[in-house]
């Protein structure tokens, strides 16, 4: 049986790897990063103001925009995850226009597989989207081979990897990110 984990952004493991971005420019379509429809996107660079708010930059930024980090770009290539778009998008600090930050906006395949019947999570009655915000479970065979996805119609900000990957991540010293298994997780 194949273990999964969810990764996300978590700037309280480390209070020294946290920023906060500017605006996102009109020209990155909100509807392609909120709903994973890459159609949405193109791959032209984009800039985007931030301010540092700690010592360290987060390898993850799930909140406002999906967003990794060159180095967790590299990590995900060298595994050899077809799955996913990539955008990139150059931070610069709002104080410092000179220093500018190499991240890439990503998007995963999204997939049904989780076994709602087992799965804590609320649906919201207007646009029918779910959250998950407990403990889940996911079906295996519905993923196949992918190291790297999304979960289908929910509005947690969140991307699934397999044991190879957190491998791989915890052995990179991966920075500002959360990982637990989908029975461990707790809806924020």
């Amino acid at each position: 049986m194949e273990k999964y984990y969810t990764i996300e952004s978590n700037p309280f493991i480390n209070n020294n790897c946290r920023i906060r971005l500017g605006a996102i420019p009109d020209s990155i379509d909100r509807r392609a990063y909120l709903l994973d429809e890459w159609q949405y996107l193109n791959d032209k660079e984009e800039f985007i103001p931030f301010e540092r708010l700690g010592s360290d930059l987060p390898d993850i930024y799930t909140y406002n925009i999906p967003l990794i980090s060159k180095r967790l770009k590299e990590t995900l290539d060298d595994a050899e995850v077809s799955n996913t778009f990539y955008k990139p998008i150059y931070l610069y600090e709002v104080a410092n226009r000179s220093k500018i930050e190499e991240y890439y906006l990503m998007l995963a395949e999204a997939l049904d597989c989780v076994d709602w019947d087992k799965s804590e999570h609320t649906e919201d009655s207007f646009s029918g989207l779910k959250k998950i915000t407990g403990p889940f479970t996911i079906k295996t065979p519905a993923v196949g081979n992918f190291k790297i996805f999304k979960i289908k119609s929910i509005m947690n900000r969140f991307w699934v990897i397999d044991e190879e990957l957190k491998e791989k991540f915890e052995s990179l010293g991966i920075k500002g990110a959360k990982i637990l298994p989908p029975e461990k997780y707790y809806g924020i």
